[in-house]
């Protein structure tokens, strides 16, 4: 198969999320593409199963713990290299078929935006108190502005919002505390309906860049540890779908992420309400080409 190796959500070569897509895919079990995923040992890896500008381009989306139906990074990556290798022209939408459906990619300029699915809210109540015990902060970090909830674009999420840059430094989760706090209130793969395991995305509005506006983290429990993950396209799906739910966001806002980790990100977000309650979320960023090869 060839591959490619890809830097996503990142202005220049090292910084961003790291991925992997492999062409040529149709062969390959889900077994066999797990495997891959471990052995590449990114956030995830792609494989485009089957190639029809026609018909859009079908991929599926491996983590190193399970295949997932969507993914942000890897939908701009994948739509990258298909731009690049198949359709050979940026002024074309790029269909990208995934386990949650159709998700259309296209250029602006020099960055890639996808139109993330319409987002799901769970009713859930989180106590700040038992967030901020979870994240290693005082409930006086949290910011009260707006709640706690639950989104999902396809991966879901915890939205929470956190008063200052400092508090968002000193957040640390403990593995055991997360895997248990998770399967007690049904967030964990082994209990969630959907199989997935929500993840925790704290935020706030001051940043180490006077050009953006957010900072964000996003933290999941994969394979029983917390990893953090440096540019999450679909959680900020969900930030911008959040967002606009409450009224917070007008036009396209820049998020940084991944600083705490040395892999400096920025990642743009919109989001609008129609009157008739559909939301058009977007998330967009620049790609950066770094290798390529053949798996053998």
């Amino acid at each position: 198969m060839r591959f490619y190796i890809l830097d996503v959500f990142a202005e220049a070569k090292y910084g961003g999320n790291q991925l992997a897509v492999f062409l040529d895919a149709a062969g390959q079990t889900a077994e066999e593409m797990l495997a891959i995923a471990r052995e590449i040992n990114f956030a995830e890896s792609t494989f485009v199963v089957s190639a029809d500008p026609a018909n859009g381009f079908e991929v599926r989306i491996f983590t190193r713990e399970y295949e997932v139906p969507f993914a942000g990074h890897p939908t701009l990556g994948t739509a990258f290299v298909v731009s690049e290798q198949f359709l050979k022209s940026r002024s074309e939408t790029i269909r990208l078929q995934l386990k949650i459906g159709e998700v259309p990619v296209v250029w602006k300029g020099d960055s890639l935006w996808l139109t993330a699915a319409q987002p799901r809210f769970r009713g859930d109540v989180f106590p700040a108190d038992e967030i901020a015990a979870l994240l290693g902060l005082s409930e006086s970090d949290i910011d009260p502005a707006t709640p706690i909830g639950w989104v999902s674009t396809g991966l879901h999420y915890i939205m929470i919002p956190v008063r200052s840059l400092d508090a968002m430094r000193r957040i640390r989760i403990d593995d055991g505390q997360a895997n248990e706090w998770l399967r007690r209130r049904g967030l964990h793969k082994s209990v969630d309906p959907d199989g997935l395991t929500s993840s925790f995305f704290p935020f706030c509005w001051e940043t180490y860049e006077p050009d953006r506006q957010i900072n964000a983290r996003m933290l999941c429990l994969e394979n029983g540890k917390i990893f953090e993950d440096s540019a999450t396209g679909s959680a900020n799906s969900c930030l911008a779908a959040y967002l606009v739910k409450h009224k917070k966001i007008e036009g396209t806002l820049r998020v940084e992420q991944g600083y705490e980790i040395n892999r400096p990100s920025l990642i743009e977000i919109s989001g609008v309400l129609s009157s008739d309650g559909v939301y058009t979320l977007q998330v967009g960023g620049k790609v950066q080409l770094i290798a390529e090869g053949r798996w053998h």
